[in-house]
């Protein structure tokens, strides 16, 4: 089945379909193009309001074709101009939600497009690539028109060690992603699978051979704020805590939720995260005199420097950078290869909810010195001394088991759909 992510948030019911649109609908989404012919129209269930629904799928010849494919689009063994969907709601004009010219997505020549279409739903799947191979299941609702979700691969044809599943939720902007143990050998080509499914469980170890982290995402709209200092982070991105939400607890016991802190990580392109800290066990802690730095409260940054992008699981310090910064913004080397450390400013603001908060910017002076991937990890003091840690990733033996790239949703086709950030006055909100 080309569409594995439809199993895991729709139930399985066949395509339904629906009565053609009328003369003015049909003119309304071909215009003068005289190829355009009606192929399909599928029921679409009702609007939340309750108007009737459908998605009806429009076929063009090679006259028609997009102005940007001089050869046209590839359908089968032939060429043609392209397939469009668009939304019929009620009296409403026509509104247009997918036009897919097929050029092979790629210079390997294997672009494929699927499409279902349940009750206010609709589901894309996509695959391309060249060397490197991708493949996308999109599901959003038709009203409001919005991406919700997304399940992805990226892999190397010739490369066995790679394969990163991705999975997004665009409501809350939580992203997960799975890698498989790059020391492994005889392994398939392509990606791991996903581990129970969207929304269920989910671990640093989900499957054997198969590393889980969460993953960074950078979703703000158009140009790359910068937060103003003072400003906050607000309700862009989630959060982990020290109680075990969206995080691993890789060292100590999880923290009631009275004691628990609260970490919120917005990158800012590949070279910038902006960290926001609620600890209400900070102000308690001594400050550090002649110990280690590692007994402060402090969040830790692990950078990969994988060189070929093949392998984001078990890098050698060779390939890490450590970066340890506490919550008065000091920085400190810790173990791992020996590269720039990030400048970082550092405010303190009141959050959305009246909460003290520590901003801590950190910034690279090589614009993709996260390239590599990024993990994150907060340490929670008592009485002086390491408590507990949580962490974007598993962590043994005081190394990450699965370094996960950054997930950009700046360059995005599909980026009016989807949710994003943007700055309102000093606080980044969600512009869904």
């Amino acid at each position: 089945m080309r569409l594995p992510f439809v199993s895991l948030l729709l139930v399985a019911l066949p395509a339904i379909a629906s009565a053609a649109p009328d003369p003015a609908q049909t003119a309304a989404m071909c215009g003068k193009r005289a190829s355009c012919k009606i192929a399909k129209t599928f029921d679409a269930g009702k609007s939340p309001n309750g108007t009737p629904l459908s998605v009806a799928e429009v076929r063009l010849g090679l006259a028609d074709k997009p102005k940007d494919q001089e050869q046209g689009c590839i359908a089968g063994n032939e060429r043609d101009g392209g397939v469009e969907y668009w939304l019929l709601d009620g009296a409403a004009p026509p509104k247009q939600i997918l036009q897919l010219c097929n050029d092979g997505y790629g210079s390997a020549g294997v672009g494929e497009d699927e499409v279902q279409v349940r009750p206010n739903r609709f589901t894309h799947w996509q695959a391309g690539g060249s060397a490197w191979r991708w493949t996308a299941t999109v599901i959003s609702s038709l009203v409001p028109l919005k991406a919700l979700a997304e399940l992805s691969c990226s892999y190397h044809d010739a490369a066995e060690q790679t394969g990163v599943r991705t999975y997004i939720d665009f409501n809350t902007l939580l992203a997960r992603s799975v890698a498989k143990d790059s020391r492994l050998k005889d392994l398939d080509v392509g990606c791991p699978e996903w581990p129970s499914g969207p929304g269920k469980s989910f671990s640093a170890e989900p499957a054997k051979g198969v590393y889980g982290a969460y993953t960074l995402v950078s979703p703000t709209r158009g140009e790359k704020p910068d937060v103003p200092m003072g400003g906050t982070i607000g309700d862009c991105v989630p959060s982990m805590t020290t109680a075990g939400d969206d995080g691993f607890v890789v060292f100590g016991t999880a923290a009631s939720r009275a004691q628990s802190a609260e970490i919120k990580v917005l990158p800012s392109g590949l070279n910038t995260l902006l960290i926001q800290v609620h600890d209400p066990l900070a102000a308690d802690q001594p400050a550090l005199a002649g110990g280690s730095w590692v007994n402060l409260p402090h969040v830790e940054i692990w950078v990969g420097h994988n060189a070929e992008q093949y392998t984001y699981t078990h890098l050698p310090l060779t390939e890490l950078l450590q970066v340890g910064i506490d919550l008065e913004g000091k920085v400190y080397r810790g173990v791992g290869r020996a590269g720039v450390l990030p400048k970082v400013r550092r405010w303190q603001a009141k959050d959305e909810a009246g909460r003290p908060v520590t901003l801590l910017e950190a910034k690279w002076p090589d614009d993709f010195a996260l390239l590599g991937g990024v993990a994150i990890v907060y340490s929670q003091a008592e009485a002086g001394r390491q408590a507990r840690m949580v962490s974007t990733t598993g962590i043994v033996n005081n190394r990450p088991l699965y370094v996960p790239q950054i997930l950009d949703l700046q360059d995005r086709q599909d980026a009016d759909k989807q949710g994003r950030c943007r700055l309102s006055g000093n606080r980044m909100v969600r512009a869904n």
